[in-house]
């Protein structure tokens, strides 16, 4: 098998020769350009569809995601940076953001009419067709975005404000919420119309303990805003892919529902893999569960092999895994403990597992 096919078994729920595997987030940029110096290979830290260390790696996928607008991220005196939605972010760690600013804090909801989102058509997709073109065959081509629905909502008007409009302020939250969802529409649409493997968003609606919000609450506003963009690519048969972090067990019947196919991180800490395996493995592709919180940063070279073996012992079978770190990966992992995992899912990642 190619990669692509690997990979696409893999969503089938079929059996590959062996699990695929990427590292979906990457890595911070100290560790990444670590690894780059182990195998010998250049560095690139801008935009590169398909960089020669992830070669070296073996990923069988490749992510290429719309740019940024020309013009954006724009570089503000103090440091910080601006999007094209006006939202100021600060790069506290030298591999994460948060935002500072938002926008749309002290708005009310006739405000909104003044605040107008970007067009979708100024993003930039060049890179997502060259990858296409280049590595289409042999690999699986990953594209989509983030930020879909609450998190867009909570970087343009804040965290706490947005939970608070759940409950205080609905006609607020369900304005902005739909006009998140005409400009997600707009640019799925756009890049949907590549011939993709995979389509994926992302949209934390849960931490490790569990959702954010009520599931009641994620029913009546995310749900059915997010089941219209995911229908777009499901209309063209392509398979969708939900990034979102934590314990989202209440609402995993409703992914199904709308149409999500593959689950990820699965966060090992927050939710055990063995359980959504068990439960949901009939319809869910679980992509991630591979720990980034202890055993990449604080484990064996052992530990990293056992976390293989176990992954493949209780999520392998019938296809259905997909394996990567749970995000990127954090500048202090140790070099060696990286090249174990390549090597552990090489030796415990072969198919059939199971006698």
């Amino acid at each position: 098998m190619n990669h692509k096919e690997r990979v696409i078994a893999s969503i089938n729920m079929e059996e590959p020769d062996r699990v695929p595997w990427c590292a979906y987030f990457g890595f911070a940029p100290s560790l990444y350009k670590k690894l780059c110096a182990h195998f010998g290979v250049r560095v690139h830290l801008v935009d590169n569809d398909f960089p020669e260390l992830y070669k070296k790696l073996n990923f069988d996928i490749i992510i290429s995601n719309p740019r940024s607008p020309i013009g954006f991220p724009k570089l503000l005196p103090d440091g910080s940076y601006q999007d094209h939605f006006g939202v100021t972010y600060m790069n506290f760690n030298g591999y994460s953001e948060r935002p500072i600013k938002h926008p749309l804090m002290n708005f009310n909801v006739e405000d909104l009419e003044n605040y107008e989102f970007p067009n979708p058509e100024i993003m930039l997709l060049d890179s997502v067709d060259s990858c296409i073109n280049k590595y289409g065959d042999m690999y699986a081509i990953m594209s989509g975005f983030g930020y879909t629905l609450f998190e867009r909502a909570w970087t343009l008007r804040g965290f706490t404000q947005s939970l608070k409009d759940f409950y205080i302020n609905p006609p607020f939250m369900e304005k902005m919420l739909d006009k998140i969802t005409t400009y997600d529409i707009e640019l799925t649409k756009l890049i949907v119309e590549k011939p993709l493997d995979i389509f994926w968003i992302g949209d934390d609606y849960s931490d490790q303990k569990g959702m954010l919000m009520s599931p009641s609450i994620w029913r009546k506003f995310i749900k059915p805003r997010l089941a219209k963009i995911v229908d777009i690519p499901r209309k063209k048969g392509i398979p969708v892919f939900l990034h979102c972090d934590g314990n989202p067990t209440d609402i995993l019947n409703d992914l199904i529902e709308i149409g999500i196919t593959i689950l990820n991180p699965v966060q090992p800490l927050a939710i055990d893999p063995k359980y959504v395996k068990e439960n949901f493995g009939d319809e869910l592709c679980l992509f991630g569960t591979i720990d980034i919180q202890r055993t990449l940063p604080f484990g064996t070279s052992r530990d990293v092999e056992k976390e293989i073996i176990t992954r493949m012992e209780t999520c392998g079978h019938n296809g259905g895994l997909i394996l990567s770190p749970t995000h990127s990966v954090p500048p202090d992992v140790p070099v060696a403990n990286i090249i174990t995992l390549v090597k552990a899912i090489q030796k415990y990642g072969q198919y059939p597992t199971f006698s």
